[in-house]
C-alpha cells in the first residue's frame, strides 16, 4: 500500500483515480483487486493507507532521532569517524 502513496490522502486519491479510469488495483496482502465501491473494501483500503502513513511517520521519527544522536557524537551527516 505504501507504494501508492505515503499518506492517506495520496493513497485514496490514487485508488479513486484508478477506479474512475476503470483500472484494476491490486496490492500485496489483499485477495484480488480492490473494489472501492464496496464499503468493506473501501474501509480496509483506508486502514491500509493509514498504516502506510503511520509507518512513514515512524521512519521519519527514527531518522530524526538518529541524526540528533550522530550530531551529538560529533559526526555530522552520519559519516564514520
Amino acid at each position: 500500500m505504501d507504494r501508492l502513496g505515503r499518506n492517506v490522502v495520496a493513497c485514496l486519491n490514487t485508488g479513486y483515480k484508478m477506479r474512475d479510469e476503470k483500472k484494476m488495483l491490486v496490492t500485496y496482502g489483499h485477495d484480488g483487486p480492490w473494489e472501492l465501491d464496496d464499503p468493506a473494501d473501501e474501509n480496509r483500503f483506508t486502514m491500509e493507507a493509514w498504516g502506510a502513513q503511520m509507518e512513514l511517520r515512524a521512519i521519519q521519527r527514527r531518522n530524526r532521532e538518529a541524526t540528533i544522536k550522530i550530531r551529538a557524537a560529533g559526526r555530522p551527516k552520519g559519516k564514520p569517524s
